[in-house]
């Protein structure tokens, strides 16, 4: 008797944990990559994205997904930048990120200065 009762405490607590982690949290999107010719571009909802500068992890914000599934490198929004413009990919073993700026961007924010020719 004790055991059915323990299995039906964790049957029902499964089933509580199931029902409440469901609704709330984002969908992650698919990102993949491309390689040009001297970068790895990143591929998101039909939007190139090229790297553009090192920054820091602390001002990456929501995570939008990982590129090419891999849990171990995501990719976030950055700041308040708007995330069709500009997002940021880190390593979660790395202490920095990388800024990537959509390729058909021309207007840069104050502050940000590309470290690579092929955004000049």
């Amino acid at each position: 008797m004790k055991k059915i009762r323990i299995l039906g405490i964790a049957i029902l607590t499964a089933v509580m944990l199931c029902a409440c982690g469901g609704g709330d949290e984002q969908e992650l999107a698919d990102i993949s990559t491309a390689e040009g010719d001297e970068y790895r571009a990143i591929i998101w909802e039909e939007r190139t994205y090229v790297p553009f500068c090192v920054v820091s992890k602390n001002d990456c914000g929501t995570l939008i997904g990982y590129v090419n599934g891999d849990t171990g490198e995501r990719v976030c929004e950055y700041k308040d930048y708007p995330s069709n413009e500009w997002i940021a990919s880190y390593l979660t073993v790395d202490g920095g990120a990388m800024l990537y700026k959509e390729v058909n961007v021309t207007n840069i924010p104050d502050g940000l200065q590309s470290e690579y020719e092929w955004n000049d």
